[in-house]
């Protein structure tokens, strides 16, 4: 926790909610590519979210993570190296196990890219429900603060395409997990 004084986040908390500034146009083409890939890829999963489609360094969503960089540096006020992306394609069933990241997601945000659910699926961060509009992100400190989801709802062919962007401070404990090559 040494580095949270030097966050620029509201006082007393793990995480802040912001805009993404992604044009909506820009949204919904991931939103379809995310779909698209789900129907074309041979089941891709984990063990957070079992039987879920997930990516790991997808290029498409590095476009994104590159786009946000100036604004996760303006929200959390610290020179920021990117590590990965990572994205998955929600189903109902789905369920998000609590759990704090690994150090290369020191500085992260989990961007809502779209979701036909309204309202769309709660996520708990450092135990608050956080309901996010497509383009809305949370920026947290992934290694300090718990975030979870409770199981997903919905006719079956509702989605939630959500897109996690991970970085670590330039200065901090965690700078070199850059590029995520050094795993602690």
């Amino acid at each position: 926790m040494t580095g949270w004084a030097r966050w620029r986040l509201a006082n007393g908390t793990g995480y802040q909610e912001a805009k993404s500034e992604i044009a909506a146009a820009d949204l919904d083409f991931v939103t379809r590519y995310a779909l698209w890939h789900e129907s074309i890829t041979p089941e891709r999963t984990d063990t957070q979210s079992p039987g879920m489609h997930a990516a790991y360094k997808d290029p498409v969503m590095g476009f994104l993570h590159a786009r946000l960089w100036p604004r996760m540096e303006d929200t959390t006020g610290l020179s920021l190296l990117p590590t990965y992306t990572y994205f998955r394609v929600y189903r109902p069933g789905a369920i998000l196990e609590r759990h704090r990241d690994r150090p290369a997601c020191e500085v992260s945000a989990t961007l809502l890219v779209g979701t036909n659910a309204d309202p769309s699926w709660p996520l708990f961060i450092d135990g608050q429900r956080i309901v996010q509009e497509p383009g809305e992100m949370c920026v947290y400190r992934g290694c300090e603060v718990e975030h979870w989801r409770e199981p997903m709802t919905g006719p079956a062919a509702a989605y939630h395409v959500q897109l996690f962007v991970h970085y670590v401070d330039a200065d901090g404990p965690y700078s070199m997990c850059a590029g995520d090559e050094v795993r602690l």
